[in-house]
């Protein structure tokens, strides 16, 4: 079954590379460097770290700043009573250079890309666009998309239409002409659906949810490649 989408719109974390073991084991090199030199448990410092993150995404919910690690550890070491000024901006590096080392993409994610590298292709991502070009440095996708659209740039974060809108601008193209990939039904795959854009859920988690007509639920990138495969 082979579909003529003339571009992609492909979401990043946790559709190309698992996101969730990456960020454990950035955060665990986070917390064990904070321990060694405070003395403090890693626990504490992990709980610390979730109650951060939790606030500020209720203080800035729906804004790309929502995901800014170096307000989570500016506010971690808030509540570890530690000057967040002389520690936050060493720990945030920490985290992001374990990430980036650690990010592995998922098994034929460089297959399906280089099965569509003649389509447009725009990567959509709600987080902020310097880290997000840090990895698509890493992973070497500035040979495959030549379109980044974030939250931070388009003002809203995803399902909300002005974010797919910005990249169907940027790339010239119709929600007919393009097809969304993603990872989060209720962002990437509602938002799709709401204006029509066809999408492949990539369920690899095998959650349960109602699909729509404009929606194909794949688990791998091996079965993302049959529907685009000439």
């Amino acid at each position: 079954m082979e579909m003529k989408f003339k571009g992609i719109l492909l979401d990043l974390d946790n559709t190309l590379y698992p996101y969730q073991i990456t960020h454990q084991q950035a955060i665990s090199t986070v917390t064990a460097a904070v321990s060694g030199k405070f003395s403090i448990d890693e626990d504490t410092i992990e709980k610390a770290f979730k109650e951060a993150r939790q606030e500020i995404h209720t203080a800035l919910s729906e804004t790309a700043a929502s995901h800014n690690r170096l307000l989570y550890f500016q506010r971690m070491f808030e509540h570890l009573k530690i000057n967040p000024m002389k520690y936050a901006m060493h720990a945030y590096n920490i985290y992001w250079d374990t990430f980036l080392e650690k990010m592995k993409p998922y098994d034929n994610a460089y297959d399906f890309l280089e099965l569509v590298k003649d389509r447009k292709i725009c990567i959509l991502s709600d987080l902020t666009a310097h880290i997000q070009y840090r990895k698509i440095e890493k992973l070497g996708l500035s040979g495959y998309a030549g379109y980044l659209v974030t939250s931070e740039e388009a003002g809203k974060e995803k399902p909300h239409p002005w974010i797919f809108r910005l990249a169907l601008e940027k790339m010239g193209f119709t929600v007919n002409e393009v097809c969304m990939i993603g990872d989060s039904f209720s962002k990437d795959i509602a938002g799709a659906a709401n204006l029509g854009i066809y999408s492949f859920w990539m369920n690899t988690e095998g959650e349960k949810e109602k699909l729509n007509e404009i929606t194909a639920e794949i688990r791998t990138f091996k079965e993302l490649i049959t529907y685009f495969h000439e």
